[in-house]
């Protein structure tokens, strides 16, 4: 790999090169649709790896799954920190590369990795030792705690492959390619799908590794993808990005920026598992058929968020780009405008869900009083669909402006303060689960309103353009510096 650049700019290529300028300029529907449509379909492909990896695991029995979803909840946990640097990557990529400053953007991308490696050091640190520890901690049985274990340490150990991975495609996102990371990631979960069998039962003469087949599947199908990226921005190059071992050389200013962003970034992570964790208890306290419709109706809600994903995903770097561009109105143009795009498909599929909700849970499971109960949350949640559009995409439109602390309030405040409260205290006045229901759907409303009053309010645009004019104080002073010491 070379470990020089052009003259000219730190970047070796001019500021402004390759900027997207799709993104910045003309037709604001046809960049909503050129980024999302891509971005749903990694989604998807996401979501069915998922479910098969599920059903190879599932033939193994149900401590087999256990094991895997009880993993998969400390994982989730342990990853938590990945979000809070990929959503500072992608708001300083969009940023930079709006504001046509390849430099900054490859220096962004060089400090997540940096920030990446020293998360997946302290996953497989913590993880491989006291992987028995977190899954009886969890209160999961000494048949699930033997399977679990190996997946556990696997998956904890080869952290950084799939940190890698996420790193460079919200990098690729930010920067407004979306079908790079969609082909990527295609290729990779198909040898995912390919490998589970055979790692699991042990076909064309492997050993069969059982659970921990799964976890060896997919930390080599992440290794494949995260080389693959690698090899395309330390060595190909890309329209965005050429990296070089200079931009691995710890920038605090720019990680000072990312961990600001990040943190609170993870924090609206760490806030929506803790209500989830509360509202499933909360659920399970009506007994097995209330926690069984409630697993069906969350299944089913994953198809309206799947579709959200890929917009939500698409605004942020379209506000991104267009804060690094300076061009606020188009910035705030293109949140709005994704929403009612977004809205346009989940009012179709709010009138679906809640006229066909008997015979859609009843594909999933046909016991009349699981049908019953989970068609009544099917149709409570479904009437929400519209304010699930403004929360998802204002939410991730803010996050794109590089402002992560007030959604971090808002979702406090209406997935803690408000649904928990109000999911047990509508189950004690109506004496059923429906009393649940009615609080999430309730929660789900003042959430969308919140997000919709906040970006109206407009404080993301003064984050945005501080964002952008610490990263223009930060070139001139290198710059500088560059002038006073030749040599640098």
């Amino acid at each position: 790999m070379r470990n020089h650049r052009a003259k000219g700019t730190p970047g070796g290529i001019p500021s402004g090169a390759g900027a997207s300028s799709w993104i910045t300029q003309g037709s604001l529907i046809k960049a909503v649709w050129r980024l999302s449509l891509p971005m749903m379909a990694a989604a998807v492909l996401q979501d069915v790896f998922a479910i098969v990896d599920m059903i190879f695991v599932g033939r193994l029995g149900p401590a087999a799954v256990a094991a895997v979803a009880v993993s998969g909840t400390i994982l989730g946990i342990i990853y938590m920190l990945g979000v809070g640097v990929t959503t500072g990557c992608t708001a300083l990529v969009a940023q930079a590369v709006g504001g046509g400053n390849r430099s900054r953007a490859q220096q962004v991308v060089g400090q997540s990795l940096v920030m990446m490696a020293g998360i997946s050091m302290a996953v497989a640190a913590l993880g491989i030792p006291w992987a028995e520890f977190c899954l009886r901690a969890l209160g999961a049985e000494p048949e699930v705690v033997a399977a679990g274990r190996p997946y556990l340490q696997i998956s904890a150990g080869g952290a950084f492959a799939m940190l890698l991975a996420v790193t460079f495609a919200s990098a690729l996102r930010g920067a407004g390619d979306a079908i790079t990371p969609l082909k990527i990631m295609g290729v990779a979960n198909v040898m995912n799908i390919i490998l589970d069998p055979i790692l699991i039962f042990g076909l064309l003469g492997m050993p069969a590794l059982g659970v921990a087949g799964s976890a060896v599947a997919t930390l080599t199908c992440r290794f494949f993808a995260a080389s693959w990226l690698a090899i395309i921005f330390f060595w190909k190059g890309h329209i965005h990005f050429r990296l070089y071992w200079q931009d691995l050389s710890p920038r605090f200013s720019i990680i000072s920026q990312m961990f600001r962003i990040g943190i609170f970034g993870s924090g609206q992570v760490l806030i929506r598992n803790i209500s989830a964790l509360i509202l499933v208890r909360l659920v399970a306290m009506f007994g097995t058929v209330a926690l069984a419709s409630y697993g069906i109706g969350m299944r089913l809600r994953m198809v309206v968020m799947m579709v959200g994903m890929g917009f939500a995903n698409a605004a942020a770097a379209l506000v991104g780009q267009n804060i690094g561009a300076l061009r606020m109105d188009r910035a705030a143009r293109a949140g709005w405008l994704t929403a009612a795009m977004y809205s346009l498909i989940a009012v179709p599929l709010t009138i679906v869900f809640f006229v066909l909700a008997e015979h859609i849970v009843a594909i999933f499971n046909s016991q009349p009083e699981v049908v019953t109960t989970g068609a009544n949350f099917v149709r409570w949640f479904s009437a929400t669909f519209v304010f699930l559009c403004l929360s998802m995409v204002l939410g991730r439109s803010m996050n794109g402006a590089g402002d992560t602390f007030w959604p971090m309030v808002i979702t406090g405040v209406s997935m803690i303060a408000l649904r928990i409260p109000a999911a047990y205290g509508f189950a004690h006045l109506l004496k059923s689960v429906t009393g649940v229901w009615v609080g999430l759907a309730l929660s789900n409303v003042v959430q969308g309103l919140l997000f919709a009053a906040a970006f109206r309010w407009g404080h993301w645009k003064a984050v945005g353009r501080a964002h952008v004019e610490a990263a223009q104080a930060h070139d001139v002073a290198r710059a500088q510096a560059v002038v006073n010491d030749p040599q640098r």
